[in-house]
C-alpha cells in the first residue's frame, strides 16, 4: 500500500468532531464523543451511515480548528439519559486519523466514524492516566465512555452503518483501559470486528499509528488483508 502524506490527505478529506465539557461532581473534563472523516464533496443519503467504524483509545490532543470554539457543558444526567445534541465542528486531524484516511483511499470508502474507549482528551499517556483515575474517584463507573451501559442507545445509533458493518478496533494497549476494552468487545459482539492482536492478548489491539513509518505501513497492510477477508 502506498504511504500517502498528510498534505495530500488533507485535500481529500474533511474531519468533524463533537467536543464537549463533562461535569462530574463540579469538576470539568474536556472530551470528544465522536469524529467523522468524510470525503470532500460527499453527500450522505439519509440513513446510509458510514462505511466503517474505528474504535481507538481516546481522542488524544484532538481539538477544533477554531481556537475560539467554546464547548458546551453536559452533566452526567444529560449524556446518560437523553438524546443529547452533538454539534460537529471542523477538527484538526492527527497521525492516527491520517492512517484511517489511507485505509479509506485504498478501500474507496467515503465516510468513517471514529469512537473511543474513553472520551477524555489528553495527548500524553501519563496525563490521560491521571484524568482517568481522577474521573474514577469522582464516580463509580465511566460516564466518559460510550461503551458504558447507560450510553448504550447512543452507541447503537453510532454503530448504524452500511450493510457490511465493519468495525476496526485499534486502541493499543494500556492496562488502565482493560476493563473498558472488555466492555467494548462485549457491546460490539455480533458485528464484523477486525484488528491486529498484540501478542495474542484478546483485549489489546495494535494501535493504528505506531511511531515508525515502517510499522505504520505494516498496520495498513495487515488491516487491508483482514478487510479483504470479509
Amino acid at each position: 500500500m502506498r504511504f500517502i502524506y498528510a498534505d495530500e490527505l488533507k485535500k481529500e478529506f474533511d474531519v468533524l468532531g463533537h467536543f464537549y465539557d463533562l461535569h462530574i461532581n463540579s469538576q470539568k473534563f474536556k472530551c470528544r464523543s465522536v469524529l467523522e472523516i468524510v470525503r470532500k464533496g460527499f453527500k450522505e443519503l439519509p440513513g446510509q451511515g458510514p462505511n466503517a467504524v474505528v474504535v481507538m483509545m481516546n481522542p488524544g490532543s484532538s481539538r477544533a480548528n477554531d481556537k475560539n470554539y467554546k464547548e458546551k457543558v453536559f452533566t452526567l444526567k444529560e449524556i446518560e439519559f437523553k438524546n443529547w445534541s452533538k454539534e460537529l465542528v471542523s477538527t484538526r486531524p492527527d497521525n492516527a486519523q491520517y492512517q484511517i484516511m489511507r485505509v479509506m483511499l485504498d478501500q474507496d470508502w467515503k465516510h468513517v466514524r471514529v469512537l473511543n474507549l474513553s472520551d477524555l482528551r489528553d495527548g500524553s499517556s501519563g496525563g490521560f492516566h491521571k484524568k482517568f483515575l481522577r474521573a474514577s474517584t469522582l464516580y463509580n463507573y465511566h460516564p466518559h465512555s460510550i461503551f458504558n451501559q447507560k450510553r448504550r442507545k447512543e452507541l447503537l445509533s453510532s454503530l448504524a452503518m452500511k450493510s457490511k458493518k465493519i468495525i476496526i478496533v485499534a486502541w493499543g494497549s494500556l492496562n488502565i483501559l482493560n476493563g473498558l476494552a472488555k466492555e467494548a468487545l462485549e457491546a460490539l459482539d455480533g458485528n464484523k470486528i477486525i484488528g491486529i492482536n498484540n501478542n495474542g492478548d484478546k483485549t489489546s489491539f495494535r494501535h493504528a499509528s505506531p511511531y515508525k513509518k515502517d510499522l505504520k505501513l505494516k498496520w495498513l497492510q495487515d488491516i487491508k488483508e483482514k478487510i479483504n477477508e470479509i
